[in-house]
């Protein structure tokens, strides 16, 4: 058995002084997939809150990077968001998680508008309209929106999902 004491038994490398080191032990082990696609990501959270909802629209969508999606609980704050959204809004994930989505509203945002989300929301049925948003940096962009209640198996509002595409 070989006796590995913690003294320098090479000094090639002992007058080197590094920000991070050369090696972590993580980079010998396997690392975890992350080859989850964002629709295989909804229909493993639809299938877990029991959605009776058809995904394939959201399949087609998700097939433009730059289109956003959103989901809320049924009292409207964000559960997820995918990496088009961050893409155009400039908020991560971390920073809309919890939130309501009118975070990203502002004074150019149409109240009239606003009125015929907030009615279609409690009359839990589809919004579609054109609404101005803010990005993060401040600058106004206007999305085309539908807002999308979806329901469990059991016909109770489970979540909202809105799926926004930037008007150019």
């Amino acid at each position: 058995m070989t006796n590995l004491s913690p003294e320098v038994h090479c000094d090639t490398f002992k007058n080197v002084h590094l920000v991070s080191p050369l090696l972590h032990a993580y980079e010998f082990t396997t690392r975890a997939s992350n080859n989850i696609t964002e629709y295989e990501f909804l229909e493993e959270y639809a299938r877990n809150r029991a959605w009776h909802f058809n995904l394939s629209k959201i399949k087609n969508f998700l097939k433009h990077r730059e289109n956003a999606i959103v989901i809320t609980c049924a009292n409207e704050k964000i559960e997820w968001v995918n990496r088009g959204f961050s893409r155009m809004t400039g908020y991560g994930a971390n920073e809309a998680i919890g939130k309501f989505p009118n975070f990203l509203q502002g004074v150019e945002t149409s109240t009239i508008i606003r009125k015929q989300i907030r009615e279609k929301l409690t009359e839990r049925s589809t919004f579609t309209g054109q609404v101005v948003n803010y990005r993060k940096d401040g600058e106004l962009y206007l999305c085309k929106v539908e807002i999308l209640p979806i329901f469990n198996k059991n016909n109770i509002l489970s979540n909202f999902m809105a799926l926004e595409r930037e008007v150019n």
